[in-house]
């Protein structure tokens, strides 16, 4: 019988270190991914929560109640940016000083091609600041995103109360 564990042991170990190199290979694959969609200026911020900046308990609303992958049934939003534009399409919840001219246009909607986009790594994140020179509501977007593809967004609006937004940075 005590064979038998010394032969487990050995390959335990054996296995539980190609399981760490595995995992440790594709974090590094995952951050290097992370940091060239960066760079490149081409990626899609993908908004799965919501948290309104107005609510006192700062309450958050999931975007997907059915879980992650209900996102690929629905219309989601997002928020997608290329060296050359900026595209937004998502929801809002809070104050509005301003009703719309169009109702339809409800949320956070703009195509913008005139912005300054200006990229920092502070602690390992990655932190973007977009500010919008042809939109007369959005003033400025901050997105911060972790190596891993995890981020969050911050809405500074001319009209609205400023809101927050969690999810995860796409390949474009």
């Amino acid at each position: 019988m005590k064979k038998v564990n010394y032969l487990i042991l050995p390959l335990l170990i054996v296995m539980l270190s190609i399981a760490s190199c595995a995992s440790q290979k594709k974090a590094g694959s995952t951050t290097t991914k992370t940091a060239a969609m960066m760079d490149d200026q081409r990626y899609t911020f993908v908004a799965q929560s919501v948290v309104p900046t107005e609510d006192a308990r700062y309450n958050v609303r999931n975007l997907f109640p059915g879980g992650s992958n209900l996102y690929q049934l629905t219309s989601r939003y997002d928020l997608k940016i290329t060296p050359d534009s900026v595209i937004a399409y998502l929801p809002f919840f809070g104050r509005s000083y301003t009703a719309p001219v169009d109702p339809t246009k409800g949320g956070i909607q703009f195509t913008s091609t005139k912005f300054n986009y200006k990229k920092t790594i502070r602690k390992g994140n990655y932190e973007i600041q977009i500010d919008l020179r042809d939109n007369n509501d959005v003033k400025s977007l901050y997105l911060t995103a972790s190596p891993s593809g995890y981020a969050s967004l911050r809405i500074i609006n001319l009209n609205k109360t400023p809101i927050a937004y969690n999810g995860i940075i796409e390949d474009k």
